[in-house]
Protein backbone atom coordinates (compact mmCIF):
# COMPACT_ATOMS: atom_id res chain seq x y z
CA UNK A 1 0.00 0.00 0.00
CA UNK A 2 1.48 3.01 -1.10
CA UNK A 3 2.10 6.25 1.61
CA UNK A 4 -1.28 7.55 2.22
CA UNK A 5 -0.76 11.52 2.76
CA UNK A 6 -3.52 12.99 3.01
CA UNK A 7 -6.90 11.23 5.04
CA UNK A 8 -10.36 12.25 5.54
CA UNK A 9 -12.09 10.72 8.48
CA UNK A 10 -16.13 10.72 8.92
CA UNK A 11 -17.05 10.39 12.78
CA UNK A 12 -20.57 11.62 12.03
CA UNK A 13 -21.95 10.71 16.11
CA UNK A 14 -22.68 12.43 19.35
CA UNK A 15 -20.03 14.79 20.94
CA UNK A 16 -18.80 11.59 23.31
CA UNK A 17 -18.38 9.17 20.48
CA UNK A 18 -16.07 11.96 18.19
CA UNK A 19 -13.69 12.13 21.29
CA UNK A 20 -13.45 8.62 22.02
CA UNK A 21 -11.99 8.36 18.60
CA UNK A 22 -9.47 11.21 18.91
CA UNK A 23 -6.65 8.78 20.47
CA UNK A 24 -6.87 6.73 16.81
CA UNK A 25 -6.71 10.32 14.82
CA UNK A 26 -3.73 10.84 17.39
CA UNK A 27 -1.69 7.73 17.08
CA UNK A 28 -2.29 7.81 13.13
CA UNK A 29 -0.98 11.51 12.99
CA UNK A 30 1.95 9.97 15.06
CA UNK A 31 2.32 7.07 12.78
CA UNK A 32 2.04 8.24 9.56
CA UNK A 33 2.78 12.15 9.91
CA UNK A 34 -0.16 12.41 7.71
CA UNK A 35 -2.79 15.56 6.87
CA UNK A 36 -6.10 14.42 8.62
CA UNK A 37 -9.60 16.25 7.54
CA UNK A 38 -12.32 14.94 10.34
CA UNK A 39 -15.89 15.73 9.40
CA UNK A 40 -18.15 15.83 12.02
CA UNK A 41 -21.79 17.14 13.08
CA UNK A 42 -21.83 20.71 13.88
CA UNK A 43 -22.21 19.99 17.64
CA UNK A 44 -19.05 18.49 17.90
CA UNK A 45 -16.97 21.29 16.27
CA UNK A 46 -16.09 23.17 19.83
CA UNK A 47 -14.93 19.58 21.08
CA UNK A 48 -11.85 18.79 18.54
CA UNK A 49 -11.25 22.14 17.06
CA UNK A 50 -7.54 23.31 17.43
CA UNK A 51 -6.16 19.99 18.37
CA UNK A 52 -2.65 19.72 17.21
CA UNK A 53 -3.70 16.59 15.61
CA UNK A 54 -6.51 17.14 13.45
CA UNK A 55 -5.25 19.41 10.35
CA UNK A 56 -9.32 20.53 9.42
CA UNK A 57 -12.60 19.69 10.99
CA UNK A 58 -15.37 19.66 8.33
CA UNK A 59 -18.95 20.66 9.13
CA UNK A 60 -21.51 18.60 6.71
CA UNK A 61 -25.27 18.60 7.57
CA UNK A 62 -27.17 16.60 4.58
CA UNK A 63 -30.69 18.86 5.35
CA UNK A 64 -28.45 22.02 4.82
CA UNK A 65 -25.50 21.11 2.71
CA UNK A 66 -25.26 20.39 -0.88
CA UNK A 67 -23.49 16.91 -1.75
CA UNK A 68 -21.07 18.55 -3.77
CA UNK A 69 -19.53 20.19 -1.27
CA UNK A 70 -18.37 17.36 0.53
CA UNK A 71 -17.07 15.88 -2.78
CA UNK A 72 -14.99 18.90 -3.43
CA UNK A 73 -13.69 18.21 0.27
CA UNK A 74 -12.96 14.93 -0.22
CA UNK A 75 -11.11 15.22 -3.30
CA UNK A 76 -7.42 15.08 -2.98
CA UNK A 77 -7.29 12.56 -0.47
CA UNK A 78 -5.72 9.49 -0.66
CA UNK A 79 -8.23 7.54 1.44
CA UNK A 80 -11.80 8.39 3.67
CA UNK A 81 -11.97 6.03 6.45
CA UNK A 82 -15.62 6.12 7.70
CA UNK A 83 -16.14 4.92 11.46
CA UNK A 84 -19.80 5.72 11.59
CA UNK A 85 -22.21 3.87 10.09
CA UNK A 86 -23.43 6.88 7.61
CA UNK A 87 -24.79 5.82 4.06
CA UNK A 88 -24.07 8.96 2.28
CA UNK A 89 -20.28 10.01 2.62
CA UNK A 90 -19.48 6.98 1.14
CA UNK A 91 -21.37 7.06 -1.67
CA UNK A 92 -19.91 10.70 -1.95
CA UNK A 93 -16.07 9.52 -1.26
CA UNK A 94 -16.95 7.01 -4.20
CA UNK A 95 -18.32 9.95 -6.47
CA UNK A 96 -14.91 11.74 -5.52
CA UNK A 97 -12.70 9.53 -6.87
CA UNK A 98 -10.68 8.43 -3.46
CA UNK A 99 -8.64 5.89 -4.07
CA UNK A 100 -8.74 3.73 -0.46
CA UNK A 101 -12.50 3.86 1.28
CA UNK A 102 -12.50 1.98 4.34
CA UNK A 103 -15.51 1.44 6.92
CA UNK A 104 -18.08 -1.43 8.46
CA UNK A 105 -19.94 -2.22 5.12
CA UNK A 106 -23.51 -2.03 6.87
CA UNK A 107 -25.62 -1.35 3.30
CA UNK A 108 -22.84 0.47 1.51
CA UNK A 109 -20.40 -2.28 1.10
CA UNK A 110 -20.57 -0.94 -2.73
CA UNK A 111 -18.86 1.76 -2.64
CA UNK A 112 -15.85 0.70 -0.13
CA UNK A 113 -12.38 -0.73 -1.19
CA UNK A 114 -12.00 -1.70 2.08
CA UNK A 115 -14.66 -3.31 3.75
CA UNK A 116 -14.88 -5.05 7.24
CA UNK A 117 -17.82 -6.50 9.00
CA UNK A 118 -18.95 -5.72 12.49
CA UNK A 119 -18.09 -8.36 14.89
CA UNK A 120 -20.19 -8.88 17.95
CA UNK A 121 -17.14 -9.11 20.32
CA UNK A 122 -16.80 -5.57 19.53
CA UNK A 123 -19.44 -4.57 21.68
CA UNK A 124 -18.23 -5.19 24.70
CA UNK A 125 -14.57 -4.08 24.00
CA UNK A 126 -13.60 -0.29 24.54
CA UNK A 127 -14.85 1.63 21.88
CA UNK A 128 -11.12 2.73 20.80
CA UNK A 129 -10.17 -0.59 20.74
CA UNK A 130 -12.70 -1.47 18.19
CA UNK A 131 -11.84 1.54 16.02
CA UNK A 132 -8.22 0.51 16.15
CA UNK A 133 -9.58 -3.20 14.97
CA UNK A 134 -10.85 -1.71 11.86
CA UNK A 135 -8.23 0.15 10.94
CA UNK A 136 -5.84 -3.43 11.69
CA UNK A 137 -8.24 -5.32 9.65
CA UNK A 138 -8.54 -3.82 6.88
CA UNK A 139 -5.08 -1.20 6.03
CA UNK A 140 -2.51 -3.39 8.59
CA UNK A 141 -2.42 -0.08 10.64
CA UNK A 142 -1.41 -1.49 14.41
CA UNK A 143 -1.71 0.49 17.40
CA UNK A 144 -0.70 -0.33 20.81
CA UNK A 145 -4.16 -0.50 23.37
CA UNK A 146 -1.78 2.07 26.23
CA UNK A 147 -1.73 4.68 23.23
CA UNK A 148 -5.80 4.66 22.52
CA UNK A 149 -6.98 5.03 26.59
CA UNK A 150 -5.70 8.59 26.41
CA UNK A 151 -8.55 10.88 25.19
CA UNK A 152 -8.26 14.60 23.84
CA UNK A 153 -10.55 17.69 24.16
CA UNK A 154 -10.18 21.35 23.01
CA UNK A 155 -8.91 23.21 25.49
CA UNK A 156 -10.99 26.50 26.24
CA UNK A 157 -10.06 29.81 25.23
CA UNK A 158 -8.70 32.24 27.77
CA UNK A 159 -11.82 34.11 28.33
CA UNK A 160 -14.33 31.16 28.47
CA UNK A 161 -11.64 30.31 31.55
CA UNK A 162 -12.09 33.83 33.03
CA UNK A 163 -15.70 33.34 32.45
CA UNK A 164 -15.45 29.84 34.32
CA UNK A 165 -13.26 31.33 37.49
CA UNK A 166 -15.64 33.87 38.13
CA UNK A 167 -18.63 31.86 38.27
CA UNK A 168 -17.06 29.31 40.50
CA UNK A 169 -15.94 32.05 42.52
CA UNK A 170 -19.26 33.76 42.84
CA UNK A 171 -20.85 30.07 44.32
CA UNK A 172 -17.76 30.42 47.04
CA UNK A 173 -15.37 28.10 45.20
CA UNK A 174 -12.01 30.17 44.77
CA UNK A 175 -9.06 29.53 42.96
CA UNK A 176 -7.62 25.95 44.05
CA UNK A 177 -10.30 25.14 46.46
CA UNK A 178 -11.38 21.72 45.41
CA UNK A 179 -15.00 20.69 44.34
CA UNK A 180 -16.60 17.80 43.12
CA UNK A 181 -18.34 17.87 39.60
CA UNK A 182 -21.47 16.44 37.82
CA UNK A 183 -23.98 16.56 35.17
CA UNK A 184 -26.91 15.01 36.67
CA UNK A 185 -28.81 15.11 33.32
CA UNK A 186 -28.37 13.27 30.21
CA UNK A 187 -29.81 13.12 26.93
CA UNK A 188 -31.23 10.33 27.31
CA UNK A 189 -33.87 9.20 30.17
CA UNK A 190 -32.22 5.82 30.44
CA UNK A 191 -29.04 6.80 31.83
CA UNK A 192 -30.58 9.14 34.22
CA UNK A 193 -29.87 8.18 38.03
CA UNK A 194 -32.97 9.59 40.41
CA UNK A 195 -33.28 13.44 40.68
CA UNK A 196 -33.41 13.10 44.71
CA UNK A 197 -30.67 10.80 44.67
CA UNK A 198 -28.31 12.96 43.72
CA UNK A 199 -29.48 15.12 45.89
CA UNK A 200 -28.91 13.16 48.57
CA UNK A 201 -25.39 12.64 47.18
CA UNK A 202 -24.67 16.52 47.01
CA UNK A 203 -26.15 16.96 50.51
CA UNK A 204 -23.96 14.15 51.47
CA UNK A 205 -20.82 15.52 49.92
CA UNK A 206 -20.86 18.93 51.52
CA UNK A 207 -22.19 17.84 55.39
CA UNK A 208 -19.88 14.73 55.68
CA UNK A 209 -16.92 15.72 53.54
CA UNK A 210 -17.10 19.61 53.17
CA UNK A 211 -16.95 19.27 49.72
CA UNK A 212 -19.48 21.42 46.84
CA UNK A 213 -20.00 20.24 44.06
CA UNK A 214 -20.48 21.70 40.63
CA UNK A 215 -23.40 21.19 38.85
CA UNK A 216 -23.28 21.64 35.21
CA UNK A 217 -24.71 20.91 31.67
CA UNK A 218 -28.35 20.22 31.15
CA UNK A 219 -30.36 21.48 28.25
CA UNK A 220 -31.60 24.95 27.88
CA UNK A 221 -32.09 27.17 30.86
CA UNK A 222 -30.63 26.92 34.33
CA UNK A 223 -32.27 23.81 35.76
CA UNK A 224 -33.41 24.91 39.65
CA UNK A 225 -33.74 21.37 40.83
CA UNK A 226 -29.92 22.04 41.70
CA UNK A 227 -30.52 25.14 43.94
CA UNK A 228 -29.65 24.32 46.99
CA UNK A 229 -26.82 23.95 49.85
CA UNK A 230 -23.74 22.33 49.08
CA UNK A 231 -24.29 23.39 45.63
CA UNK A 232 -22.70 25.48 42.71
CA UNK A 233 -25.49 25.32 40.37
CA UNK A 234 -23.81 26.49 36.65
CA UNK A 235 -26.67 24.41 35.10
CA UNK A 236 -27.45 25.78 31.54
CA UNK A 237 -25.08 28.79 32.25
CA UNK A 238 -21.58 27.33 30.25
CA UNK A 239 -20.73 26.41 26.57
CA UNK A 240 -19.35 22.90 25.42
CA UNK A 241 -15.56 23.90 26.01
CA UNK A 242 -15.86 25.30 29.65
CA UNK A 243 -17.75 22.66 30.76
CA UNK A 244 -14.88 20.23 29.89
CA UNK A 245 -13.06 23.22 31.73
CA UNK A 246 -15.02 22.60 35.31
CA UNK A 247 -13.90 19.08 34.39
CA UNK A 248 -10.10 19.49 34.48
CA UNK A 249 -10.37 21.69 37.42
CA UNK A 250 -12.18 18.96 39.64
CA UNK A 251 -11.06 16.64 42.25
CA UNK A 252 -13.73 14.03 41.03
CA UNK A 253 -16.47 14.09 38.11
CA UNK A 254 -19.56 11.93 39.30
CA UNK A 255 -21.88 11.06 36.55
CA UNK A 256 -23.70 8.65 34.87
CA UNK A 257 -22.79 7.44 31.52
CA UNK A 258 -22.56 10.82 28.98
CA UNK A 259 -19.97 13.19 28.00
CA UNK A 260 -18.46 14.42 31.01
CA UNK A 261 -17.36 10.93 31.22
CA UNK A 262 -15.43 11.37 28.34
CA UNK A 263 -13.97 14.72 29.19
CA UNK A 264 -12.48 13.12 32.78
CA UNK A 265 -10.63 10.47 30.64
CA UNK A 266 -8.94 13.40 28.49
CA UNK A 267 -8.16 15.15 31.55
CA UNK A 268 -7.13 12.42 33.63
CA UNK A 269 -9.89 13.54 36.70
CA UNK A 270 -10.78 11.33 38.72
CA UNK A 271 -14.58 9.82 37.80
CA UNK A 272 -17.03 7.63 39.69
CA UNK A 273 -19.37 6.52 36.77
CA UNK A 274 -22.85 4.90 36.85
CA UNK A 275 -23.83 2.77 34.66
CA UNK A 276 -27.15 0.59 33.81
CA UNK A 277 -28.21 1.08 30.32
CA UNK A 278 -24.87 0.66 28.41
CA UNK A 279 -22.04 -1.23 29.05
CA UNK A 280 -18.72 -0.06 30.54
CA UNK A 281 -16.83 -2.75 29.12
CA UNK A 282 -17.59 -0.63 25.70
CA UNK A 283 -17.73 3.11 27.10
CA UNK A 284 -16.23 3.51 30.56
CA UNK A 285 -12.76 5.04 30.52
CA UNK A 286 -10.24 2.65 31.47
CA UNK A 287 -8.10 4.44 33.83
CA UNK A 288 -8.96 6.65 36.61
CA UNK A 289 -12.35 5.25 37.13
CA UNK A 290 -14.54 3.63 39.76
CA UNK A 291 -17.44 1.92 37.82
CA UNK A 292 -20.97 1.32 40.28
CA UNK A 293 -23.71 -0.44 38.61
CA UNK A 294 -26.84 -1.93 39.87
CA UNK A 295 -26.35 -5.83 39.04
CA UNK A 296 -29.54 -6.18 37.39
CA UNK A 297 -29.77 -9.15 34.89
CA UNK A 298 -31.17 -7.17 32.23
CA UNK A 299 -28.45 -4.76 32.00
CA UNK A 300 -26.87 -3.47 30.03
CA UNK A 301 -29.42 -3.44 27.11
CA UNK A 302 -27.87 -1.10 24.81
CA UNK A 303 -27.76 -2.19 21.40
CA UNK A 304 -28.73 -6.00 22.06
CA UNK A 305 -31.89 -6.53 23.52
CA UNK A 306 -33.55 -2.62 23.56
CA UNK A 307 -35.56 -1.54 26.38
CA UNK A 308 -38.99 -0.42 27.49
CA UNK A 309 -38.20 0.44 30.70
CA UNK A 310 -40.18 4.16 31.65
CA UNK A 311 -38.33 3.96 35.19
CA UNK A 312 -35.33 2.54 34.63
CA UNK A 313 -34.39 -0.12 37.58
CA UNK A 314 -31.06 -0.50 36.52
CA UNK A 315 -30.29 2.85 37.51
CA UNK A 316 -32.85 3.39 40.27
CA UNK A 317 -31.30 0.32 42.61
CA UNK A 318 -28.10 1.97 42.29
CA UNK A 319 -27.76 3.27 46.25
CA UNK A 320 -26.78 6.49 47.34
CA UNK A 321 -24.52 5.15 50.06
CA UNK A 322 -22.46 2.82 47.38
CA UNK A 323 -21.76 6.16 45.41
CA UNK A 324 -20.91 8.55 48.35
CA UNK A 325 -18.31 5.50 49.25
CA UNK A 326 -17.02 5.55 46.00
CA UNK A 327 -16.76 9.09 45.80
CA UNK A 328 -15.03 9.36 49.22
CA UNK A 329 -12.27 6.65 48.37
CA UNK A 330 -11.79 8.74 45.29
CA UNK A 331 -11.69 11.69 47.00
CA UNK A 332 -9.19 10.34 49.92
CA UNK A 333 -6.87 8.47 46.71
CA UNK A 334 -6.50 11.69 45.44
CA UNK A 335 -5.21 13.66 48.41
CA UNK A 336 -3.21 10.64 49.45
CA UNK A 337 -1.19 11.20 45.80
CA UNK A 338 -1.22 15.22 46.64
CA UNK A 339 0.86 14.76 49.46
Amino acid sequence: MKMLKRIFVSKQAGIGDVILLTPILAEMKRQMNCWITLMVFKNAVDAVQGLPFIDEVFVYDKKKDSSWSVIKKMRGHDAAIFFDLQYRPTLLAFLARVPLRVGIAHKRKLWLTHATTWEKHLDHIYEPYASAELLKKTLGIDMKTTALEQLYFAEATEMEKIAVEKMLEEGGIKQGVAYVACSPLTALFLKDWPREKWRELFVRLYEEQGILTVVFGSFGEQNITWNMPGVVNLSGRTNLRQAAYIVKKAKLLVNSCSLPIHMAAAYDTPCVALYGHTDPKRWAPRRNCSVIMAGVSCSPCDGYAGSNCKEPRCMAEISVDEVYQACCECLQKRRQELL
